[in-house]
């Protein structure tokens, strides 16, 4: 089986304040045998709130400790294109464009579950972990 990684759960795991921090920290645990994928924006989200809230030190961390355990699929045109619709489609609402692109894929790819914390997931029909 095949997980869904977003940036709230990785921002989880990292931050050990969290009050989500070990709910998600077991999630992964217990997808120990499962591929996690995620894809490029979701990095690009990651990096961006880590680097700003936590500093480059725990930007690195996740670069060179979390990172490297996920598959992160590139956003080609097709999936970008599909997001961007569906954005524009639900622009009303507060799902983002980052949230969009990780309902195509998912779609796309079959995955039916993800380790994350927003709740657009299980609004978009998805199983979320913890």
């Amino acid at each position: 089986m095949t997980l869904f990684v977003d940036t709230g759960a990785i921002i989880a795991l990292l931050d050990r304040d969290d009050p989500a921090h070990k709910a998600v920290r077991d999630a992964f645990a217990h997808a120990s045998a499962e591929a996690l994928v995620t894809h490029a924006y979701v990095v690009v989200e990651t990096l961006a709130v880590v680097r700003r809230r936590f500093g480059p030190v725990a930007a690195a961390e996740v670069i060179d400790r979390i990172l490297p355990a996920l598959d992160i699929v590139p956003v080609d045109a097709e999936l970008h294109a599909a997001a961007m619709g569906a954005f524009r489609d639900g622009i009303e609402t507060s799902v983002s464009l980052v949230d969009r692109t990780s309902f195509a894929l998912m779609r796309r790819a079959g995955i039916t579950r993800a380790i994350a914390l927003d709740a657009n997931f299980r609004t978009a029909g998805f199983q979320t972990l913890p």
